[in-house]
């Protein structure tokens, strides 16, 4: 009874701890958020701060964010595959108990026989392989080569979410930065109304411009209440990323503007080289070919033989009522086996054949990764370059239709100018000032993808300072 609750039990007791003993959870990459110099910035769930940047909005994504969860699971996953081709190397030392009870009742013409039997026994068998050619090596190259394509899967979802959480906050910016412009354009086309009425009571003015007036500021209203929906629903998409309500209040810290450092932006061919060394998924690819080249050894390794230790060690017990006494039995026995594959109805070298194509596979794999990080990465420089040119100009455009906005309401106050003319200055501004924040936002999407290609996107790509 004791040895049966034992039993029983044990699938709890490992269930509650089972042991690293290979230290495999070490090769995992840590379930955190990391800098470009791989400072650990640990998941942290608290009150949310009065006005949440950028960086807290980013770490709070990544820790809440359902595919990075995914990616460490399966990296994990991978590290215990490891150790599982490391324990090959051991041997295997396997119990048994057993015990029975037997009665036996014999009926003759004149008697009967009435006889029981117990039996008892317990044994130890011990195997060991010591030599199969390779076979193990190669199934442990097999999973140390997935497990890096693990690691680096679980890099690239983590540079997938960052870019999406750094997305989010700058498109929840531009929709700010677009109410408050279009909030500025409603005040002055109240202005305008207020001028156009003083004109039109004091008979300096027609009917006409002050229901001019009028339609631009209602048409301004408008436009602030399609920003204000816009800057609502960038704020609840932030929001239900971080795992909370939509209609949780979110105030965001700073403004929309260019951040200083461009320096890694450097001549397109050194890009596309740096691209080539660090992109998450090229070294996913990698690793994956090295993983399907390790696999086609295995597979041959396979169909030799193999070499191992056994021992036995065994100890039976039977009493019999029918024969006096007690039978017992000690057998220990320790040798050498040698298996040798001889025939298997041709099923392995179709086995080889598969891990060869699954290698032609994984190199057209890496083939088409390494071409479209290269289409991403002068894509993106393209896009970048032009961008950067872009925002100049919407700057220089926004200044002079302020300017000139000025200068039109001025003539108009002073009875020189017309509302059309006033009108004209008004649209030309709103409409610079939507063009620049726009540049804002793409100059700002196109730095994080180009960062993202290098595979280097950390929160130095989104630091003001």
């Amino acid at each position: 009874m004791v040895l049966l609750a034992w039993l029983l039990c044990w699938p709890m007791a490992a269930r509650a701890y089972e042991p690293d003993v290979f230290g495999t959870t070490n090769s995992v990459s840590a379930q955190a958020v990391y800098d470009l110099d791989r400072v650990a910035r640990p998941c942290h769930s608290g009150p949310l701060p009065e006005q949440l940047s950028l960086e807290e909005t980013i770490t709070r994504i990544l820790c809440h964010d359902p595919q990075t969860r995914l990616a460490w699971a399966n990296a994990k996953a991978q590290a215990a595959q490891v150790g599982v081709s490391r324990a090959a190397y051991l041997p295997r030392l396997d119990g048994r108990l057993d015990e029975s009870r037997n009665r036996n009742e014999q009926q003759y013409p004149n008697a009967s026989v009435d006889g029981h039997r117990q039996r008892s026994g317990a044994s130890l068998n011990l195997s060991w392989v010591l030599l199969d050619f390779g076979r193990r090596g190669a199934a442990l190259q097999n999973a140390k080569q997935l497990l890096l394509a693990a690691n680096a899967s679980q890099d690239a979802t983590l540079q997938s979410t960052f870019a999406m959480a750094a997305q989010a906050y700058n498109d929840a910016l531009s929709a700010q930065r677009n109410l408050a412009a279009s909030r500025q354009v409603a005040e002055l086309a109240a202005q305008n109304l207020e001028a156009a009425d003083a004109k039109y009571k004091a008979g300096a003015a027609a009917l006409s411009d002050r229901l001019q007036a009028q339609t631009a500021l209602s048409q301004a209203r408008l436009r602030e209440v399609r920003d204000s929906g816009a800057l609502h629903q960038a704020l609840g998409i932030i929001a239900l990323r971080m795992g909370l309500p939509p209609e949780t209040p979110l105030k965001l810290a700073g403004d929309l503007t260019p951040l200083p450092d461009i320096g890694f932006v450097k001549a397109v061919d050194e890009l596309l080289d740096e691209a080539r060394r660090q992109h998450p998924g090229l070294l996913v690819a990698q690793a994956r070919l090295k993983a399907a080249e390790a696999s086609v050894e295995e597979s041959r390794a396979a169909g030799r033989p193999s070499l191992s230790l056994t021992a036995n060690l065994a100890r039976n017990r039977m009493d019999q009522s029918l024969y006096p006494g007690d039978y017992r039995e000690r057998d220990r026995t320790i040798g050498l086996q040698l298996d040798i594959p001889l025939f298997d109805g041709f099923s392995r070298s179709y086995q080889v054949r598969n891990a060869l194509a699954r290698v032609e596979s994984r190199r057209a794999e890496l083939a088409d990764t390494e071409q479209q990080v290269s289409l991403d990465v002068w894509g993106n420089y393209q896009t970048l370059n032009i961008e950067t040119r872009r925002l100049a100009r919407t700057s220089e455009l926004v200044e002079q239709s302020r300017q000139a906005l000025e200068v039109v309401q001025g003539r108009y106050r002073s009875g020189v100018g017309s509302m059309i003319e006033l009108l004209n200055a008004l649209t030309a501004y709103a409409s610079a000032e939507e063009l620049h924040t726009q540049a804002l936002g793409n100059w700002q999407s196109s730095r994080l993808k180009l960062a993202a290609d290098l595979g280097r996107l950390g929160f130095w790509a989104v630091d003001a300072g």
